[in-house]
């Protein structure tokens, strides 16, 4: 029970193990989609720049697939030594030279793995002393980025000069002193372009470069710039001047910075150096330290090895006894079980010719019932078609009768129409079509009054919509 428990705790781990291994690598791949949509697109415009990372990828990639290889040709020479070792264990032959046949097999199993496990702790190490440093490097480039990040740039207001940004948190305390005094100034003075908008400013500094720097462009400036006074325009020029001389500062500062930073990135690596000889002779320690238990467990295996030959000899003569006594029993089992099955045999056949007796008695009571259905199902239908028939000859009368009656109908309508038309006899007179139409008649009335009234002050016109007044 105990060894049963122990089996299924160790195969609920492992399934547990592979599931996590199969989640990590769905989670690899994604990854790897989306780093080469991102950044290994042909499209990107930093193509030139990601080259070298694709090709260190693609070399990388080269070097895992080559190492599970390895790693796969390994453990399959240690399972295909077990198996062997299995099987030899199968046909036990009490022989010395069987057991030295069992004892090279176990050391070449047993070195076989020790050295797997030898090389996969080298490579554990490797891979950690590079992770160490990876993380040292990315943690030097993340405080350099930190330096370069600046507070957002205000909204530029009505005067020249904006109002200081006001935080709850000092964001320039970790930074140099001339990169915070840079910062300090930006967010006073209005940020990047002095509180001035991005067209005035560019205009200021294309003038500025034209000139070279020179006063005389602040005169052709100033017309160029009419929503700026000459004195905002001096003063904008001064505030640009202070700027350069922040912005040299703190490239110097950040320059400076960086020559601390590489100092402090090469002493960290010296001490990783130091760290890895003080680990990797801990580490010859410990393996001269494993070689001697190993040692002295192939002692103790070969002592328990002849232990357990002599067990298995006294397992394998009980084995073959109980092997004996169970065909003994079988073979009085089986002759049971061949007069049992006779038996059922012959119930079998007796029950398969009721069976069939049955089926046939039925099969013709069958055979009559349908016969009789036929014969109803036959007269139903002759007296349906019969009703049919005579259903279809009473309508069809009764559609000629109706279009008798609707065809002397309609010669009445006739005649009467005829002697409409020969009672009724209107006179044609063609000088109307000469006369003057009342509307006409009117419309001269209207004239000669307007003749007579003399000048018209106040005409008659269309209304003018309301969206439209005021446009002419």
């Amino acid at each position: 029970m105990a060894a049963s428990k122990i089996n299924k705790t160790e195969q609920s781990k492992k399934f547990e193990l592979i599931k996590e291994i199969h989640q990590l690598e769905i989670k690899v791949k994604n990854l790897e989609k989306e780093r080469g949509t991102h950044i290994f697109n042909k499209r990107n415009d930093f193509r030139k720049d990601f080259m070298p990372l694709e090709e260190m990828d693609l070399k990388m990639n080269d070097e895992r697939k080559n190492e599970k290889i390895k790693l796969q040709q390994q453990l399959n020479k240690i399972r295909n030594n077990v198996s062997k070792f299995q099987r030899e264990l199968k046909d036990i032959k009490p022989t010395p030279e069987f057991v030295e046949k069992l004892k090279v097999i176990m050391e070449d199993i047993e070195q076989s793995v020790t050295q797997f496990k030898e090389q996969q702790r080298l490579r554990y190490d490797e891979l950690m002393t590079d992770e160490r440093t990876t993380a040292l490097e990315v943690s030097a480039l993340e405080k350099r980025i930190e330096t370069w990040s600046i507070l957002p740039v205000p909204e530029p207001l009505k005067t020249n000069r904006s109002k200081p940004l006001t935080s709850a948190r000092d964001v320039t305390k970790d930074l140099p002193p001339a990169v915070a005094a840079f910062e300090k100034f930006l967010s006073q003075t209005g940020g990047h372009k002095g509180g001035w908008d991005e067209y005035d400013h560019q205009t200021f500094l294309k003038f500025r470069n034209k000139y070279k720097g020179k006063p005389i462009f602040l005169k052709e400036l100033i017309p160029a710039l009419p929503t700026q006074t000459e004195e905002s325009i001096i003063e904008h020029e001064t505030w640009y001047l202070d700027y350069l001389d922040f912005n040299e500062r703190k490239k110097i500062a950040i320059q400076e910075w960086k020559s601390v930073k590489d100092a402090e990135k090469e002493e960290e690596l010296l001490n990783v150096e130091k760290e890895q000889e003080a680990e990797e002779l801990a580490e010859r320690k410990r393996a001269e330290t494993l070689r001697q238990q190993i040692e002295a467990e192939k002692e103790e295996r070969f002592a328990r090895l002849n232990a357990w030959k002599v067990q298995k000899e006294l397992e394998k003569a009980q084995k073959e006894e109980k092997r004996l006594r169970e065909d003994l029993k079988k073979a009085k089992d089986s002759e049971k079980d061949k007069e049992r099955q006779a038996k059922i045999k012959a119930q079998v056949e007796e029950y398969r010719k009721e069976r069939e007796l049955e089926d046939q008695i039925r099969q013709q009571h069958t055979e009559l019932r349908k016969d009789e259905e036929e014969r109803d199902k036959k007269r139903q239908l002759a007296d349906n078609a019969r009703k049919i028939k005579e259903r279809n000859d009473q309508i069809l009368n009764e559609r000629i009768t109706k279009m008798k009656s609707k065809k002397e109908q309609e010669e009445e309508k006739q005649k009467r129409l005829e002697k409409a038309r020969k009672k009724i006899a209107v006179p044609r007179d063609p000088s109307r079509l000469y006369r003057l139409t009342e509307g006409w008649k009117e419309r001269q009335r209207t004239t000669e009054l307007s003749d007579k009234t003399g000048q018209v002050y106040q005409m008659p016109h269309r209304a003018v919509p309301s969206w439209r007044q005021g446009l002419n």
